[in-house]
């Protein structure tokens, strides 16, 4: 079994992953809501990784769990210790590796990240 550590998550959710989920209902409804409550473009990025990358952790720790998909089951999981956990470290993996996590990204990427929130 292969162990991916979460900053390898991170990186691999850079790029088409991450304008993939940009493009879905629940991703168009997060960047209108950052792009309210903040006014710093990093600080919209950042919390934009954040919650992209705890969506998919969420679903695939379920999923690991076998823990059935349903907006109950969603919830209660989201009020966990080991959802709690995988939140603190997501957020620290991207506040730690801001710079290096955008370096992943293209010029043309990160234009077209930074017109997200136009």
């Amino acid at each position: 079994m292969t162990t991916t550590t979460c900053l390898q998550y991170c990186i691999n959710g850079m790029g088409k992953p991450l304008f993939d989920f940009a493009k879905t209902r629940d991703g168009k409804k997060l960047i209108e809501v950052w792009k309210k409550m903040m006014f710093n473009r990093d600080e919209q990025i950042k919390e934009t990784l954040i919650a992209f990358n705890s969506y998919f952790m969420v679903e695939a720790v379920m999923r690991l769990k076998r823990i059935p998909k349903n907006p109950q089951s969603v919830i209660k999981f989201m009020g966990s210790e080991d959802f709690d956990h995988l939140h603190k470290e997501i957020i620290k993996t991207v506040h730690d590796n801001y710079s290096m996590l955008m370096n992943c990204l293209s010029s043309k990427d990160k234009r077209k990240l930074h017109a997200l929130f136009d």
